[in-house]
């Protein structure tokens, strides 16, 4: 920049006391000195992160129509088992989760939760305990906004004594480890107990980003690009003042700027500034939204639509399989601890085997069952059909022309195989 500020007086063929009258040197002057600097790319705070959430349309696209999208439709699917697997349909942690408060239903808490795990790298939710016959269960959940949390540090049994809500003082004194279930990406930073948020581990691209729209927001406004005019040379190299002042009075008459006006003189216009295209800031772009998508574990041809997915049906079950399933076990487990049931021998799970865009074609699974030998009633159970209460319904299928085990030496009493 100092370079470019000596080299700028150098072409003003003007003494350093009349620059000041220069319209086109005051100009040059302040983009030196404002706008051609490096890009600054500053540390962030939690507060920071939820605000590029929010503001940039890039990073919700992501975390909130793609992946936190996916975790809402999938909560159809959640299910309390117990040891044997066996589906419970009554309990209070089922009852609370499915109308945890009266402005959300399951669906809208769980995206709650799964927009701050994102952004933040951890989620709070608020149980509101129950008295008398209800005691020892939680009435209603709440997901606290991350940014506003503060950890309460304890002592070495107990690392987390409490938590704070900076928005709302009064609450703070009843949000306990007891009644606040703490979901968090691990941190290696043994200086706090926050997680570490993926958008963080970002933040290089996301800042680039909005950089870039800034950039060419500033090239609008300024109508493009500037350019400093400035008298063509002879052949020796030299101009003269008579050049500089009837360039000046040309274009500047009065003090005036911005007007289109006829030059006599032989005239060199210099650049100052590049345009979007000039720095490349599409195909920037493009490389900070795929490296966005990479710390979330989801493909950039899902976000982008490219047609590497034909169709989808296959896009939403690679974002399904990558980003939501994990994020959604994740809450389960954590749901399932914060509640106490594994003392009760039950755990929230999520039944993928009912997810209809995760099934495998029927006529593939069949191909898998005819070469596995399957019963006709493993089959029918598969398809959804009753079972045929037959001993021969029971007996592997095998096809005419197959043997198992020593070709020279077998013989299966008759009875036990189907043969088709």
């Amino acid at each position: 920049v100092q370079t470019l500020s000596q080299e700028i007086e150098k072409k003003g063929y003007f003494q350093e006391t009349r620059n000041i009258d220069n319209e086109y040197l005051q100009q040059a002057y302040a983009l030196a000195s404002q706008q051609m600097r490096l890009i600054d790319f500053s540390e962030v705070n939690r507060v920071e992160l939820m605000n590029y959430y929010k503001r940039n349309s890039v990073v919700r696209g992501i975390i909130d129509t793609t992946i936190a999208s996916a975790v809402g439709e999938l909560t159809e699917y959640i299910e309390l088992v117990d040891k044997d697997k066996k589906v419970v349909d009554k309990h209070w942690a089922l009852d609370v989760l499915e109308n945890p408060n009266d402005m959300e239903n399951k669906r809208k808490l769980v995206m709650a939760w799964a927009i701050n795990r994102m952004v933040t790298g951890d989620a709070f939710t608020y149980g509101l305990e129950g008295v008398a016959k209800s005691a020892g269960t939680f009435t209603e959940l709440y997901v606290m906004p991350s940014q506003f949390v503060e950890i309460v540090k304890g002592d070495l049994f107990s690392p987390i004594k409490g938590y704070k809500l900076t928005k709302y003082p009064s609450l703070s004194t009843k949000l306990t480890p007891k009644n606040v279930m703490f979901s968090r990406e691990y941190n290696p930073d043994l200086e706090t107990f926050y997680g570490l948020s993926k958008l963080y581990s970002a933040m290089y691209m996301v800042q680039l980003l909005e950089k870039a729209d800034k950039r060419q927001n500033t090239s609008l406004e300024n109508g493009g690009v500037n350019v400093l005019i400035t008298p063509k040379p002879d052949s020796l190299g030299t101009t003269t003042a008579t050049q500089v002042e009837n360039i000046r009075r040309e274009l500047n008459p009065n003090g005036k700027s911005n007007r289109n006006a006829f030059i006599p003189e032989a005239v060199e216009s210099h650049k100052i500034g590049d345009t979007p295209a000039d720095l490349q800031i599409l195909e920037t772009s493009k490389f900070a939204i795929n490296a966005i998508c990479f710390v979330y574990g989801i493909s950039v041809d899902t976000f982008l639509a490219q047609s590497k997915y034909e169709n989808a049906k296959e896009a939403k079950k690679t974002i399904y399989e990558q980003a939501a399933i994990p994020l959604l076990k994740e809450f389960l487990e954590d749901y399932t601890k914060f509640c106490g049931l594994q003392k009760e021998g039950l755990k929230f799970i999520l039944n993928t085997d009912k997810i209809e865009i995760l099934k495998k074609s029927p006529l593939d699974q069949m191909a898998v069952f005819e070469k596995a030998f399957m019963s006709i009633n493993e089959r029918r159970e598969y398809l959804g059909y009753p079972r045929i209460e037959e001993d021969y319904a029971d007996l592997p299928v095998i096809p005419m022309g197959v043997s198992l085990g020593d070709p020279n030496s077998f013989d299966f009493p008759e009875g036990q195989v189907n043969q088709v």
